[in-house]
């Protein structure tokens, strides 16, 4: 039976232990057997770092909530980001990813895969047809994301699939920022979901973890290699964190969205403010394509001043609920500017750099939003 949401999340996938509402941890590293037949056999469970229940139950809310076949969970984003690349990936292959892109996917991607020979270019995914001519005879993987983390852009997904599904090639999106309550890419064609799932899917700022959601095929081939060579299972008791966090994840998002718009609406009308981005305004230059792909916004958006670096500082100085933090997803509200840590080689010489020390990216937590506004008001009155 179909159900919804938030029914889907609140039972889905556990089991009734003892009666237990909540399902317990299986904290053990190593489970036993009856026989030598039973080991033999293979059934069931036998050493953490191979499988788990508390992540089993996990696993099967996360393939369920992005419509996949199966999904494994890891120790952090970062860890089911390579997990994946290296698992499709081999010498002399070819990627071609989004630009921007999230920082740990650049570097992964760019300077350290360059010691296992494997290239890529970053390509501005609104312009489809240059990803189709970044194309070549050794191209195995095209990376992307639901929309970039500092300037919101989105990209036309089912263009993308067409493209890569046209030359034969894998499709690989963190979908971190939009999350499953949003956009669901597998419905789009997309073969591979990544999330940190330390962000919207925990909710709490309390638990590092990451997820991949695919076919059962894919998942099965990472299971087999990857997931126990490298090592990065995620932990029962953080699988457990994350679980709890799915409880209340809808209604969550829903709050972010709806705070996120009124907040959004205000920012574009303060004079100080030279620019908004954020795809589900109505003035974005994206507003249609953001409204076909994506059901509802996250509270994630960032937006320009006219001044430069000082007046990004003296507005995130001035901030009383908005704290300065690198994370986002959680109930809390955070703020941040890429002008706080310097360079950013991806950024060097593109049309984002001189935006880059004026741009503060701010996640919209649980609090009122009216408070919130007020807050954004009364610091941006110094800049």
């Amino acid at each position: 039976m179909k159900t919804g949401l938030q029914t889907m999340l609140a039972h889905y996938g556990e089991e009734n232990i003892h009666g237990a509402v909540i399902p317990p941890i299986f904290l053990n590293s190593t489970f036993v057997h009856d026989s030598y037949e039973a080991f033999q056999a293979g059934k069931g469970y036998y050493y953490s770092r191979h499988s788990n229940p508390t992540l089993e139950v996990l696993e099967k809310k996360l393939s369920a909530l992005e419509g996949g076949e199966a999904a494994k969970v890891f120790a952090s984003g970062m860890a089911a980001i390579s997990t994946v690349l290296f698992n499709f990936l081999q010498q002399g292959d070819h990627v071609i990813c989004s630009m921007p892109a999230y920082g740990g996917t650049f570097a992964i991607l760019g300077p350290y895969m360059k010691k296992f020979g494997i290239s890529v270019d970053f390509i501005d995914f609104r312009e489809t047809e240059r990803v189709r001519a970044a194309i070549k005879p050794n191209t195995k993987l095209i990376v992307c994301e639901s929309y970039s983390t500092f300037f919101m852009e989105v990209f036309d997904v089912a263009a993308i699939v067409s493209i890569a599904k046209e030359h034969g090639l894998r499709t690989v999106i963190d979908n971190t920022c939009a999350s499953p309550a949003n956009f669901r890419p597998i419905e789009w064609g997309i073969d591979v979901v990544i999330h940190s799932a330390s962000k919207y899917l925990g909710g709490h700022s309390d638990v590092i973890a990451g997820a991949v959601i695919s076919s059962k095929a894919i998942i099965e081939s990472i299971e087999q290699t990857e997931y126990v060579l490298f090592g990065g299972a995620l932990g029962p008791f953080e699988a457990w964190l994350v679980t709890r966090g799915l409880k209340t994840f809808g209604l969550r998002m829903k709050q972010h969205a709806d705070s996120a718009l009124q907040i959004a609406k205000m920012l574009e009308e303060n004079g100080k403010v030279a620019r908004v981005n954020f795809p589900f305004l109505p003035s974005h230059e994206q507003y249609a394509l953001a409204k076909k792909q994506f059901d509802e916004p996250s509270g994630l958006l960032s937006f320009e001043l006219h001044g430069g670096r000082a007046a990004a500082a003296r507005v995130i100085n001035r901030l009383k609920y908005f704290k300065i933090g690198v994370s986002w997803g959680g109930f809390e509200s955070l703020v941040y500017s890429p002008g706080m840590s310097g360079e950013n080689e991806q950024f060097t010489g593109t049309e984002y750099d001189p935006r880059m020390e004026h741009l503060i990216r701010i996640s919209v937590g649980l609090e009122d939003p009216v408070d919130l506004m007020e807050d954004l008001q009364s610091a941006l009155e110094s800049a």
